[in-house]
């Protein structure tokens, strides 16, 4: 059994490239559905409404020809960060399950800002168990050079973008023609740095494209 994690930073900050960031996850699931990958989608978004940490699931293990397109009328940002707490929950919810083969796809604009029940060390042990099993876990930064977080959760350059706004549906249309290779060959998913640099670069918009078709 394989399955995919989708974890959706809800905070404020995000409503600028909020319709971009949801138009980017339907993409990544459509992609999944013509390459026939035989999976199911879990969508998740996180933030702290005032006090009160919010970790709501949105789709729940989908299988991606029956997903219904997530739309910005249905789910808006509201909240702060808690970015931490979010990883561990996303966690859980994946090892709930009886998955040999899971992905992983954390996407924020920002730091860690309001978490309550766990550190950033103990989101990285949560996730190290992850990869320990060769699950893949991607880091997206929305129009976010998030380099950093990622490195202190413990996660591979390789598997860790910066994307802008207007790049974010070829960054996941690219990762899902990965996921279809790891799931058949265990491939790991993760950009080159060529590929990276294109992405983080809204221009020229013609070449973002050329991030998919040297993926799939």
């Amino acid at each position: 059994m394989q399955h995919d994690f989708i974890l959706l930073d809800r905070s404020g900050s995000m409503e600028s490239l909020w319709k971009e960031a949801i138009n980017s996850i339907n993409g990544y699931v459509r992609k999944l559905a013509e390459d026939n990958v035989d999976t199911g989608v879990t969508l998740a978004t996180f933030d702290k409404d005032g006090e009160v940490f919010k970790f709501e699931v949105i789709r729940d293990r989908i299988i991606p020809s029956t997903w219904r397109a997530v739309t910005d009328r249905e789910i808006t940002p509201r909240g702060m960060t808690p970015l931490n707490d979010a990883t561990g929950r996303i966690v859980s919810l994946a090892e709930s399950g009886n998955y040999a083969k899971v992905a992983i796809i954390i996407m924020t604009d920002g730091h860690e800002n309001a978490s309550k029940e766990l550190t950033v060390k103990q989101a990285k042990w949560a996730l190290d168990r992850c990869r320990q099993k060769n699950w893949q876990v991607i880091f997206l930064g929305a129009n976010f050079d998030n380099a950093e977080q990622a490195r202190a959760y413990g996660n591979a350059p390789r598997a860790t973008a910066q994307v802008a706004a207007a790049c974010l549906d070829s960054a996941t249309t690219a990762l899902a023609g990965l996921r279809a290779a790891y799931a058949v060959s265990d491939s790991a998913m993760g950009f080159t740095e060529e590929e990276k640099k294109r992405l983080s670069n809204p221009n020229p918009p013609e070449d973002h494209g050329s991030v998919i078709r040297k993926n799939l």
